[in-house]
């Protein structure tokens, strides 16, 4: 799917219901939330109907109530204080409890098709989506939904009660809030329109933003400050333009919403009033508990009317947590224990984007354990897509990718468990991502619990060395958002070494050497040679001097044509 297009995303019916699931494990504790907020109504409920009693009694008959009403309206206060105490508490713990799922449900999924073969894919529309709708979400599934929940019951209960009274009080209170829903309905699908076009608005301003951002450098570059600021000041408009809009018809909604409510009283008063069954003291009370009744509801109807930013965000949210891996094939896990290096076999290899444009045409390969193969071929022949199939990044639309063993049987790779798999076959790409933070940070991104020790050992043997004036504070030196505070070499050299303490079988090296200068590429070979018979080295280049260290060099072009069996 279009990431242009994720606004429109639903699943099953809703897609607000659609995301239920990945938060079965707080059901009982969304539900309880719904419990102590309903009780935490009613306790104002009966605090209106008594001290407007109360109060009526007083003016009217100029006596006090007796003690029973005092003891219990204190009581009714004391439980409403502890209720809304316990309430809130809940809300936050739950609310940051259902924004860790959906992030961590997102996270899944983007693990499984990022990077994706379909052009459509845009991070600054997947880092909205991770943290701009998921935070708007919490609060919908921790407040927003038990706050519906509890209105339903208010709404049976408060019929009921009046019903009670007498029946004329119930169909007023009834009909006056099937007026009120019918009123709403024009409002809620012209709503619905302009809810779409703000997220789409806001998911196009974020994308430019990130686009922006990432490059910043080029923009300064070409001296276009002026044109960029035109253009986010174009997208903020539109985002402004649209919201306002879509408040104006909010705010007519709401007094539609109080004119319905004014009525309803109204209706309830003069029911109350013709009631000959009921005492006069009591119409206040019924009148002050009706109104009390009709808030949460008010409010119900309101959240109705603006569920579309809800609703579209969770299409995106639901989007990302359903996202198909990219490695689709049906093999079924084998266990796969061996030691030493791995060789690679490719049979038939190729792969397609999601538009049908091949990038990579059938190709065999043979690596065996420990070798060091340099694979080079002119550009778009599809040397970064073999790197990414052998990593499992992609799958192949055809054909497999094996793994070899010193002894023992080939597997596929694609029946190898993820994990294991991650920890067997490394990429380092041309572009490898440093991340804002530490030096040490950045290697524990490879292995988590890494040491001081383990990451200078790491960086040692890629040839980084962290003497005291380049980098202050050894391993905790801090390097700047994207790398910005490294060099080529530097950068090449800690993802080496953060691809290093993975110990890899297989080490895949994707022009990784591309940007360096004849003395940072040999140090960065020099590391590589290092590992020579202990871990098997596939090397992509289009370098002559980085190809010349391969025990093997190979052209992508002469793998397309499938080698002929020798007879046993």
């Amino acid at each position: 799917m279009n990431a242009q297009d994720t606004h429109t995303a639903t699943r099953g019916d809703d897609p607000l219901w659609g995301l239920i699931p990945y938060l079965a494990s707080h059901r009982l504790s969304l539900a309880w939330t719904g419990l102590v907020g309903l009780a935490n109504n009613l306790a104002l409920v009966f605090l209106a109907v008594a001290g407007s009693y109360v109060v009526t009694l007083a003016l009217a008959e100029g006596q006090l109530a007796s003690p029973r009403w005092w003891i219990a309206g204190g009581a009714a206060v004391l439980l409403r204080v502890i209720l809304t105490w316990h309430e809130m508490d809940l809300s936050h713990s739950i609310a940051y409890r259902v924004l860790a799922a959906l992030r961590m449900g997102l996270f899944d999924g983007f693990s499984r098709g990022v990077p994706s073969r379909s052009p459509g894919q845009h991070t600054g529309r997947l880092a909205a989506t991770a943290m701009g709708d998921t935070e708007k979400l919490e609060f919908f599934y921790a407040h927003t939904l038990t706050q519906l929940a509890a209105a339903v019951v208010i709404l049976i209960g408060g019929t009921t009660a009046l019903y009670q009274i007498g029946w004329s009080l119930a169909a007023g209170f009834v009909i006056g809030l099937a007026t009120l829903v019918l009123l709403t309905l024009p409002w809620l699908r012209t709503n619905v329109r302009l809810g779409e076009t703000v997220q789409r608005a806001k998911s196009n301003q974020s994308a430019l933003a990130v686009d922006l951002l990432s490059g910043s450098r080029e923009i300064l570059g070409f001296g276009l400050q002026e044109h960029v600021q035109r253009q986010l000041a174009e997208a903020t408009e539109v985002v402004a333009r649209a919201e306002r809009h879509l408040k104006v018809r909010e705010a007519a909604a709401a007094n539609v919403r109080e004119l319905c409510s004014l009525a309803i009283l109204v209706v309830v008063f003069l029911a109350a009033w013709n009631q000959p069954a009921l005492d006069p003291l009591w119409v206040p009370a019924v009148v002050a508990g009706t109104l009390t009744l009709l808030s949460p509801l008010m409010d119900a109807v309101a959240v109705l009317t603006q569920l579309q930013p809800h609703r579209a965000s969770a299409a995106r949210v639901l989007e990302g947590i359903s996202m198909a891996a990219e490695d689709l094939s049906a093999a079924p896990v084998l266990p796969f224990a061996t030691t030493g290096p791995l060789g690679i076999n490719v049979r038939g290899a190729c792969f397609s984007y999601a538009d049908g444009a091949p990038a990579l045409e059938p190709c065999w390969l043979s690596v065996a354990p420990g070798e060091h193969v340099g694979i080079s071929g002119r550009s778009g022949a599809g040397k970064t897509t073999l790197a990414r199939l052998l990593a499992r990044l992609w799958a192949p639309d055809a054909g497999s990718i094996e793994l070899i063993p010193r002894t023992g049987r080939s597997v596929n790779a694609a029946s190898v468990d993820l994990r294991v798999f991650r920890s067997l076959v490394t990429l380092v790409e041309q572009d490898a991502i440093i991340f804002h933070g530490s030096v040490l940070e950045n290697m524990r991104l490879a292995v988590p619990g890494t040491t001081e020790g383990q990451a200078l050992d790491a960086l040692g043997r890629s040839g980084l060395v962290l003497d005291a004036g380049r980098w202050p504070d050894g391993v905790h030196t801090t390097i700047g958002e994207g790398g910005t505070s490294v060099s080529g070499g530097e950068r090449a050299r800690i993802a080496l070494a953060r691809a290093l303490l993975v110990q890899p079988r297989v080490l895949v090296l994707d022009e990784t050497t591309a940007s360096l200068d004849a003395a940072t590429e040999a140090i960065l070979l020099d590391a590589v040679a290092a590992l020579a018979g202990d871990t098997t080295v596939i090397t992509i280049s289009h370098r002559e001097s980085t190809l010349a260290r391969c025990d093997r060099r190979i052209e992508l072009d002469n793998l397309h044509t499938e080698p002929v069996s020798q007879p046993a």
